[in-house]
């Protein structure tokens, strides 16, 4: 299929904010506004347009009705479906006679929107004027592929190359037809982090493509938004799944998840990899111990999200957790975030873990993780994991911790022996 130019320049978001509001700021006739939900973290949201109900109930994926406003000094506020508590509070200033779609994107608890000013003249015949907006906070730089169905990447070029986070290309023509967007970390075409196919570009069309965030904030979404028209959900399809093997006397683990291979005979203890599985409520996990099958329900694993199976205890009455990653980057500028996953095996107990003295996790049992823990970036940083049983489990000195790092102190192995337990402590991104 005939691939569309790609574009040379990138400009950085605040250029799309300056389209929205470039042009006459005269208040002689009305703008008009609609909204387009973006974000995952909200599966359906409301706007205010000063203080009066404008779009109700816009779900992920779609766009609500123009409603006609004045332009100076509009005030919008997006909320939960239902909910007085502002997700989003903005004051905007837009131009006579001119549609803007207000795209709500981010995770649950960080909301952003941006304006996309809908006054594009139309291409020629068999032609779509497209943009591709990267408003998925925590994926990081990306490549964007418009394909065949069928094609490989191998030697495709990318429609956008190493957009980042908060980035726009702007238009360019691409040549009508249904296209494979397949979307993956900037230089890296086995990143895949979505593949949809599908995605009708029609003639003498203009239309924004958003590369939206996903649950675990690794993997995204996609939504197209017509000019003055509809919008399409690009959903992932795709969660990311990973091993953790903590049993007891170095055993053998093997995993599944359905047809897909998570571990195949890792020896204990093991940090695997993530792979990608079929999103699924109900997803079928082989679990083999020392070549004895383990007995585990189906698990729900949505689409989108990011997960740890860890496989932990006594070899011969092994047990698994299933435990959801939160890979979204802090957000708050020069911090990092530092859990701890309990691992041990034997006598083991619920530990604790400090940074600089201060505790960041507290009381986690066995075959658990604690929540994230957000603190200040530093090169000399001390860890200390302990439990009630023993005053210092493990002690790290001199730990580098980066700004925007995600780090797991791992803590593995057999409280019963002499010699400590591992803490392995790994930047996760």
């Amino acid at each position: 299929m005939r691939m569309g130019k790609r574009l040379a320049a990138m400009a950085m978001w605040a250029g799309v904010t300056m389209l929205a509001a470039c042009g006459s700021s005269s208040s002689d006739g009305p703008a008009s506004l609609r909204m387009v939900n973006a974000s995952s973290g909200y599966p359906s949201l409301d706007l205010s347009i000063d203080a009066v109900s404008a779009n109700k109930a816009v779900t992920l994926g779609s766009v609500g009705s123009y409603v006609s406003t004045a332009t100076s000094g509009v005030s919008t506020v997006v909320t939960n479906t239902d909910s007085t508590s502002a997700l989003s509070t903005a004051s905007r200033t837009l131009t006579k006679d001119v549609k803007y779609t207000l795209v709500a994107y981010g995770s649950s608890g960080a909301l952003k929107t941006a304006l996309i000013q809908e006054n594009v003249a139309l291409p020629a015949a068999n032609v779509t004027s497209l943009q591709i907006l990267n408003l998925a906070p925590d994926a990081g730089a990306v490549d964007v592929y418009l394909t065949g169905s069928t094609d490989s990447l191998d030697n495709a070029t990318a429609n956008a190359a190493g957009l980042g986070s908060g980035s726009t290309l702007t238009y360019t023509s691409v040549t009508s037809g249904t296209y494979r967007l397949r979307v993956t970390g900037a230089g890296d075409k086995t990143d895949l982090r979505l593949d949809a196919q599908g995605l009708v570009l029609a003639s003498t069309q203009v239309a924004s493509l958003i590369i939206a965030a996903s649950p675990g904030g690794v993997l995204v979404n996609g939504v197209l938004v017509v000019q003055q028209g509809a919008a399409t959900l690009l959903a992932n399809s795709q969660a990311r799944v990973r091993t953790v093997a903590a049993v007891s006397g170095n055993a053998s683990v093997t995993v599944s998840v359905g047809a897909t291979s998570l571990a195949s005979a890792v020896a204990s203890p093991n940090i695997g990899s993530y792979t990608r599985v079929p999103g699924s409520t109900s997803a079928p996990v082989t679990v083999v111990v020392n070549n004895v099958p383990v007995a585990v329900p189906n698990l729900a694993i949505p689409a989108g999200g990011d997960y740890t199976l860890l496989v932990w205890g006594d070899a011969a009455n092994p047990q698994t957790s299933l435990i959801l990653d939160d890979n979204r980057y802090p957000t708050v500028a020069g911090n990092a975030k530092i859990r701890l996953l309990n691992g041990l095996t034997g006598k083991a107990t619920a530990l604790t873990l400090k940074a600089d003295f201060t505790v960041v996790a507290q009381s986690v049992d066995v075959g658990q993780v604690s929540a994230y823990a957000n603190v200040p970036a530093s090169t000399t940083m001390r860890l200390d994991v302990s439990s009630p049983t023993t005053a210092v489990v493990q002690t790290l000195t001199g730990v580098t911790v980066s700004a925007k790092g995600l780090y797991t102190m791992y803590v593995l192995g057999d409280a019963t022996q002499v010699a400590l337990p591992s803490a392995d402590f790994r930047k996760e991104r």
